[in-house]
């Protein structure tokens, strides 16, 4: 008997959809913050028990901002469960995505290197 095997993008579009309703979701959640939270990237596990939501954070704390997530999680998961008709719902956490920072500092280098240069 040939088993049966779950679409290879079953993940991909759960992961597009958690970006899509956690949008809105964490703009009114952070409503009168400064800085711009963007979602970088959403990774579901395999069993759909968890999910790693990366942001980025410019212009504003970054300690502060994760804080303010982290206090009301349990009112985000509880939109997202609302909104998604799937089985399982995966467990969300958030974490800090540094790589804009990174190619910030990386574009900064170069720049000055090449006003060296002339």
């Amino acid at each position: 008997m040939k088993k049966l095997q779950k679409p290879a993008n079953r993940i991909a579009k759960v992961n597009s959809l958690i970006e899509h309703v956690l949008g809105p979701v964490l703009h009114e959640t952070l409503q009168g913050e400064n800085g711009l939270l963007t979602i970088s990237k959403v990774e579901t596990s395999k069993d759909m028990k968890w999910a790693k939501i990366w942001v980025s954070i410019l212009g504003g704390d970054d300690a502060h901002i994760l804080k303010i997530l982290e206090n009301n999680i349990f009112e985000i998961q509880g939109r997202l469960n609302g909104s998604m008709n799937t089985k399982i719902f995966p467990r969300i956490s958030f974490h800090l995505d540094t790589s804009p920072r990174y190619v910030e500092h990386v574009d900064k280098l170069i720049r000055k290197i090449h006003e060296e240069e002339k």
